[in-house]
């Protein structure tokens, strides 16, 4: 099996400028997923080109030269960088599906993210999102005006990472904020010809060649980034752990920091529930991505008089899939992204098996290459099965009760996204607000948000402070408050920090 897709050289952009970026020493090397083949070191940004990106992001923001242009014409030039990206779509989503194994056909629905986000952020600045204005009781009134905070480090993992480069760098960027995107060391493809389209269509409409950069390299790249002064907010996707770390050099540095991590998302089959639609719902949450998606199905929570009928209705939905190359538009599941993924979620299995699980696998897959098949477990211990599996695991947990099965909902400490299903909506809608969960879908299973103008917000494990259309731009900013006091003021009731009580 072989991909008819020639990666280009890794390269950076640094103030307007390429450079071919040098292996990283000791690192891993990336790979081509439906052959396992090894292509080439993992590439990275040498010490030197990130100062130069620090300094020139740093230099963009203290001149103004976009942060002082008025919102309408920030809105143009992002439109400008649509229209470049929408051009490189194709490209960009084929890359997608080479580096990380995901099928074309799924790479191409997320491909309207790509200048999407640009011309949605255009239309919220057109929509004033960034002020706002008041009035007082003596008729005098009181600006808000959101402002950018500085250079902005977007920070983006492998599994569909340029649609969240784009979503990311086009929110700071309409928040008026200079952007390094780190692109992820074994899937940087589809990132590098993202932002090139969008830093030439910025240059194109005049903005300054250093408005958007791009870096590569591990995890030192990416925690010297967060941890320099002149990077001002940081938006961060990825693991739970790593995300830790990110949060507590932010915190450290008092500098914003937006998370979305890692999941363990249930899906609850209510007694009601359509045999044929819990197992497409189930299938589907099981391999979008190949399971390489932080709102995968995680646990299935089903009712316990149906297990042996649903498991069987879920392993007809596996077994008709067609694996194969990502590239062919005919393939319905491909790899995982890196054998090292494929062995951590062997690895996590094996532990599950030790302690009691049995493993259900229904879909044929090639021997050659990264390739995990979708898996239920059942019979693993509840406590035993609270961490991710990013890949196509699912753990299968009876319920006797209501109660039991949100209890199960709940148990893992993740709050990402959850999933019920129900012939009684209104049932399925009573359960899902009950979960513990940033977005609960009754009875849907797309990648896609319920809608685009409300938050995607993580719970517990699962992240820190929203993301969505107008959260995560306005994440980026600081609030500046403007207006003439007059004689209004009553300083003899000011309480603590200067409010009235």
């Amino acid at each position: 099996m072989t991909s008819p897709f020639i990666p280009e050289p890794v390269a950076d952009l640094v103030d307007g400028r390429t450079g071919v970026c040098p292996p990283l020493p000791g690192g891993p090397f990336r790979q081509n997923p439906a052959t396992g083949e090894d292509l080439d070191p993992v590439r990275a940004t040498t010490d030197a080109r990130v100062e130069s990106a620090l300094d020139a992001a740093d230099r963009v923001h203290r001149s103004g030269a976009w942060a002082a242009l008025p919102d309408v014409e920030r809105a143009d030039a992002l439109d400008t960088a649509a229209d470049e990206v929408e051009a490189r779509a194709a490209d960009i989503t084929l890359a997608e599906s080479f580096g990380s194994g995901v099928p074309r056909t799924q790479t191409a629905v997320l491909g309207v993210i790509l200048g999407g986000a640009f011309r949605l952020a255009a239309a919220r600045l057109r929509n004033s999102v960034l002020s706002s204005v008041v009035t007082r009781p003596d008729g005098r009134t009181v600006t808000v005006r959101r402002e950018a905070l500085g250079p902005a480090l977007c920070v983006v993992p492998y599994n569909a990472p340029a649609p969240m480069a784009a979503h990311k760098a086009a929110s700071a960027l309409a928040a008026g904020c200079p952007v390094l995107v780190k692109a992820p060391e074994l899937n940087p493809y589809g990132t590098q010809l993202l932002v090139e389209a969008a830093a030439a269509g910025l240059t194109a409409a005049g903005a300054p060649p250093a408005l958007l950069q791009l870096l590569h390299g591990g995890a030192a790249t990416g925690a010297r980034l967060v941890a320099d002064g002149r990077v001002r907010a940081v938006s961060f996707t990825g693991g739970t752990a790593a995300g830790r770390e990110v949060g507590a050099a932010c915190g450290r540095a008092l500098k914003p920091a937006q998370l979305e991590l890692g999941g363990n998302n249930a899906l609850v089959v209510m007694e009601d529930a359509d045999t044929a639609t819990a197992a497409r719902i189930a299938g589907e949450l099981l391999t979008t991505l190949n399971g390489q998606w932080c709102r995968a199905l995680g646990r299935l929570v089903v009712p316990a008089a149906r297990e042996a009928e649903l498991i069987e209705a879920i392993g007809e939905v596996l077994a008709s899939l067609r694996t194969g190359d990502p590239l062919d538009p005919a393939t319905g599941f491909g790899p995982l992204a890196h054998s090292r993924h494929r062995d951590s979620a062997r690895a996590a299995v094996a532990a599950l098996t030790r302690h009691g699980a049995r493993e259900h696998a229904f879909t044929p897959v090639p021997e050659q290459g990264n390739w995990l098949a979708p898996l239920l477990l059942t019979g693993a211990p509840e406590e035993q099965a609270r961490e991710e599996i990013f890949g196509p695991v699912a753990t299968v947990h009876p319920y006797g009760s209501p109660d039991e099965a949100i209890a199960l909902a709940n148990a893992t400490g993740y709050g990402l996204e959850a999933y019920v299903t129900g012939q009684d909506e209104e049932a399925a809608l009573a359960t899902a607000a009950r979960i513990r969960a940033g977005e609960v879908k009754v009875n849907g299973s797309s990648v896609l948000s319920l809608h685009m103008d409300t938050p995607r917000p993580a719970w517990g494990l699962s992240g820190l402070v929203d993301e969505g259309t107008d959260e995560t731009l306005l994440h980026f900013t600081g609030s500046r408050v403007t207006g003439v006091e007059g004689g209004f003021a009553l300083h003899a009731v000011a309480g603590p920090g200067g409010g009235t009580r």
